[in-house]
């Protein structure tokens, strides 16, 4: 199937992003989900139901995989993933460092992605095997090698072990990096990478399936290397 996805993705990302700016900056309310730290708020299921309502208007057979709604199985080979908000936490704390993240995966393969920073309006897009790029200019990489001038961001889940967090970012910090970044945005964190901003990210086990599918295909597209540290490709399902 031979579909052009970049219209409709970013039509659905901005619908998404005007939702947030909204409501960033406003007090809102917490609804727990899995932890304490882990919750959902009205910014991110009303920028849930604009995406949604754009995305199913034009792909009405798809899967869909949102964060917030769950699934919805419609037996089809081609599935939508939907963060309408990732980085919750610093949006919620006024931190403007979040993204609406949609990707779009045939089987398991990622094939179309889309990530809005809908502060800085940074649409970065990426389709398989066409390049990456922000605000419709390519993008590339850092071609920095040097591991002493490199600037590496760490991510993992909510519920990743806190003794497992500390030491890995203890091992990062003690091997000399220019810098090592903590952002709880992986969506963006991506396309850091993807622009050239920072050289690599370091993913620990347990980050949801919308925190990495559309950036990580953004990433691929502009020049990234995947390397998994384990045999076994622990949680990431979509490549």
């Amino acid at each position: 199937m031979n579909i052009n996805y970049k219209e409709t993705l970013i039509e659905a990302a901005h619908a998404g992003g005007e939702i947030l700016k909204k409501y960033f900056g406003q007090t809102l309310n917490l609804i727990e989900k899995s932890t304490a730290s882990d919750f959902k708020t009205e910014a991110d299921i009303g920028s849930e139901s604009a995406i949604l309502t754009i995305l199913r208007n034009k792909f009405p057979k798809y899967n869909i995989h949102s964060e917030e709604e769950g699934k919805f199985d419609n037996g089809s080979e081609y599935t939508i993933i939907v963060d309408p908000l990732d980085g919750t936490n610093n949006f919620v704390l006024g931190i403007p460092n979040f993204s609406v993240s949609i990707a779009v995966v045939n089987n398991k393969e990622t094939i179309a992605g889309v990530i809005y920073q809908p502060i800085l309006n940074q649409t970065y897009f990426a389709e398989k095997n066409n390049g990456a790029e922000l605000n419709g200019k390519k993008i590339n990489v850092s071609n920095i090698i040097d591991p002493n001038n490199m600037t590496i961001s760490y991510n993992c889940g909510y519920k990743t072990d806190r003794n497992r967090v500390a030491f890995a970012i203890n091992n990062l910090i003690i091997s000399k990096h220019k810098r090592i970044v903590f952002n709880w945005s992986p969506s963006y964190d991506y396309c850091l990478l993807a622009s050239g901003k920072i050289e690599a990210i370091v993913t620990d086990p347990g980050t949801e399936v919308y925190d990495y599918t559309a950036g990580k295909l953004i990433a691929l597209e502009a020049g990234a290397k995947i390397v998994y540290l384990n045999k076994e490709k622990s949680g990431d399902n979509f490549i």
